[in-house]
């Protein structure tokens, strides 16, 4: 393995490891401002059938959306079946080489094409939970009218 195939590896680690960190990040900073809003939920009281219509408002148009992030992961998880079937073609291909120098030059490709997939499938998971998250911020304000007040405010 050569240092420049070394350091594209570390490379693509490095960047999924901070890929995972700001989806983690993201998503602490969703269960803070759910926490928030459920304080905010308990402590500004008002009337049961008030809340029960804007959660019932808020749950109707969420819907749509969910449905959309539905679709979202099953083509993610469609693209990556493919994928993986046909690293694992590779895989069988590199065991039908001729020679240790073919065998070694297709465990590279099998390797290369590994980590392009792992840096593909992590972008993709990472947009798609950016975008879940999204979708539940723009939730949480629709829920308590009193919180979206004072931010705009």
């Amino acid at each position: 393995m050569t240092d420049k195939t070394k350091g594209s590896g570390c490379d693509l680690f490095e960047q999924a490891t901070k890929n995972y960190e700001q989806a983690l990040q993201a998503g602490l900073k969703l269960h803070q401002d759910a926490a928030k809003c459920w304080m905010d939920l308990v402590s500004n009281g008002g009337s049961a059938q008030g809340w029960s219509a804007r959660f019932t408002q808020a749950a109707t148009e969420s819907l749509a959306a969910a449905q959309k992030r539905i679709e979202e992961n099953l083509k993610l998880v469609e693209h990556s079946s493919r994928a993986s079937l046909d690293l694992l073609q590779k895989a069988v291909d590199v065991t039908q080489a001729d020679t240790a120098s073919a065998g070694q030059s297709k465990m590279q490709e099998v390797w290369e094409a590994s980590l392009s997939a792992l840096r593909t499938n992590t972008a993709a998971i990472t947009q798609a939970n950016s975008r879940l998250l999204d979708s539940w911020m723009q939730f949480i304000p629709k829920v308590n009218p009193a919180k979206a007040a004072r931010a705009s405010a």
